[in-house]
């Protein structure tokens, strides 16, 4: 009994490793040599209409669990691909955080939100009304 017990222990654990794997899809930034975004992260916010991207030059070998800072940070934006502007929602060193600061809608606007996150903001802009749509903090 003991014995099952933990190989059932052990299994949830790995399926819940697993899962946390499938959680981020690094993808190359089109045109971009060693930029990559989350494909899996970039999605629209329902009460804003910003869409949320994450950036990150380095290898795609995600999830960045364990992403060396020299390697530079994660960047996360949200943009507003109408207006042509951007929210800085800060960078992240590690790969775990992914969280969204408070009050993040009230972050200063600045212009031109394609060329911001680079050709994953544009693809992102682009892709808009087809990206998952999610009830954000």
């Amino acid at each position: 009994m003991k014995h099952r017990l933990m190989l059932g222990l052990l299994t949830v654990a790995a399926v819940s490793a697993a899962t946390l794997a499938l959680a981020e899809s690094w993808k190359p930034a089109p045109g971009e040599t060693g930029t990559f975004y989350d494909e899996d992260y970039m999605r629209v916010d329902a009460t804003s209409g910003m869409v949320l991207v994450r950036i990150a030059q380095g290898k795609p070998n995600g999830p960045y669990k364990a992403w060396p800072a020299s390697k530079g940070p994660i960047i996360m934006f949200a943009l507003d691909c109408l207006a042509d502007k951007w929210i800085d929602l800060g960078m992240d060193f590690t790969g775990a955080d992914g969280g969204l600061p408070k009050g993040w809608r009230k972050g200063e606007k600045i212009d031109d939100a394609k060329a911001a996150a680079g050709s994953a903001g544009r693809l992102a802009c682009d892709s808009r009304d087809s990206l998952p749509k999610a009830e954000l903090p």
